[in-house]
């Protein structure tokens, strides 16, 4: 075959390398929060009730304000031991510290590729010693020979190797940084699962202490002939189904230590000091604009560089139906005395240039080349599915925060409620007026309503994280 048709064909399939993509821009993004809308309205602004007054509106103060998403969102949550744990948390983590091995076998893949892209030198060296027979004089021979090798990258082939290296490397820099984020949220979360469980059992305990003092009024009242032995029943009823909620607790309690130890990689010894305060949310959370949620969360930049290298090798598995050129050169030394290596005698060369051109190879380049080019649309359906998954997900805090807000401030007040009337309830049963069973259905009702205001300030604090976690918020 003639060499220019040789080189129109090389040319014609060069042309036939895949395009890079293109990275969706800031106009493919909401102008604004839908859901934000509601939290940044002017009720935010508006003047406390009487009861937000006593409880405070740090439990509802998860109002959107302008301006960026804040830079280092732990300090906001104004629990000081959370810095220790989180610090823990990174150093010891296992997933973690998988991911960093992860990172550092991205980093030496870097390094082969540019190694493939350099010369290579290798330098032989080898001695024998013998004879032909017995009467033939003992024969030594020492041999140092050098070989040097460089492909020429005449087609960018391993350029686009190297490049899909160091993209690889800027994902998995963006995974670990994922990861990282996703183990604080972890971590605070976990943390204040604890502090609510603490609250709870003392809660509980609690509860179990004032029980035991009813039953001993309505006991002493039953003696004297005042109560009807159906209320000491009921009485009794109530304490021990308390003191089996009180035991529930405890391992409840346990199971989220142990869930927060596994996270410090600190199980079973961790000695932790979380305390039973809750923190407040004082300050309203800033959501900053949807179109910079692609350059803040590490997902989607993990999955934009994940596209851009399975992009690089759609180019390698195309350029490797080029024709390679290499290059070698070989020099050697032999003697019969070690020491007379490179002693300055004539030394034997050679140098030479191959090229190679893939003929026939049962379709496997082909066959890698879809394969690579099926990856690509793969990553491009992954990345999208990643922006789109990060949108919703702060789509869904923010509904998920309004609906915690009215919830626990209809709580807060049931709780008052429900507190004043148990009071009332049991005045009026040691007074006469009312049965025992308006007694048990005032308690029932306080204890409900306080167990769920503790549970819902730890849910609107789990929210708050997993708000600023899916708005891409440096810890």
């Amino acid at each position: 075959m003639d060499k220019p048709i040789i080189l129109a064909a090389v040319l014609s399939l060069a042309a036939c390398a895949g395009v890079p993509p293109e990275r969706p821009s800031a106009s493919d993004a909401p102008e604004a929060w839908r859901r934000g809308e509601a939290l940044s309205s002017p009720q935010c602004d508006a003047p406390l009730t009487p009861n937000e007054q006593a409880v405070g509106r740090e439990a509802l103060a998860t109002c959107l304000q302008e301006g960026e998403v804040a830079a280092h969102w732990l300090t906001t949550l104004d629990a000081p031991y959370l810095t220790d744990l989180v610090a823990a948390a990174i150093a010891e983590n296992h997933a973690l510290a998988q991911q960093r091995d992860a990172l550092e076998i991205a980093r030496q893949q870097v390094r082969l590729a540019r190694a493939a892209r350099l010369p290579g030198l290798n330098l032989a060296l080898s001695g024998q010693r013998g004879r032909a027979d017995d009467s033939a004089p003992v024969v030594e021979r020492f041999d140092l020979n050098a070989t040097a090798e460089f492909t020429l990258d005449l087609w960018g082939r391993l350029g686009d190797g190297e490049r899909e290296a160091l993209l690889a490397l800027s994902a998995e820099e963006a995974r670990y940084r994922a990861a990282e984020r996703r183990l604080v949220a972890d971590v605070v979360g976990a943390s204040f699962d604890v502090a609510a469980a603490i609250q709870l059992q003392t809660l509980y305990e609690q509860r179990l202490d004032n029980l035991a003092q009813s039953l001993d009024v309505i006991d002493s009242g039953y003696r004297s002939g005042l109560n009807s032995a159906l209320d000491v029943y009921l009485a009794r009823n109530t304490l021990e189904q308390e003191r089996a909620n009180v035991a529930n607790q405890r391992q409840q309690r346990m199971g989220a230590t142990v869930s927060l130890e596994l996270l410090l990689a600190d199980y079973p010894d961790g000695q932790l000091d979380v305390g039973e305060a809750l923190p407040e949310l004082a300050e309203p959370v800033a959501a900053g604009a949807p179109s910079e949620l692609l350059q803040r969360r590490p997902d989607v930049q993990r999955a934009w560089f994940e596209l851009l290298a399975a992009d690089a090798a759609v180019a390698v598995a195309h350029k490797n139906r080029f024709p390679s050129f290499a290059l070698s050169a070989n020099a050697r030394d032999s003697t019969d005395a070690f020491g007379q290596l490179l002693s300055g005698g004539a030394l034997a060369w050679s140098t030479a240039a191959s090229l190679i051109q893939p003929l026939f190879q049962g379709g496997r380049l082909l066959a890698l080349h879809e394969q690579a080019r099926r990856r690509l649309s793969r990553a491009e359906r992954r990345y999208l599915e990643t922006v789109y998954q990060a949108f919703s997900e702060v789509e869904l805090e923010l509904s998920r925060t309004l609906s915690l807000q009215a919830r626990h401030a209809a709580f807060d007040n049931a709780k008052a409620n429900a507190e004043a009337a148990l009071t009332l309830a049991f005045d009026q049963y040691q007074r006469g007026l009312v049965g025992y069973t308006a007694v048990l259905e005032s308690q029932r009702r306080a204890f409900d309503a306080q167990t769920t205001v503790i549970e819902l300030r730890n849910q609107l604090l789990q929210s708050r994280v997993a708000l600023l976690l899916a708005l891409g918020g440096e810890f």
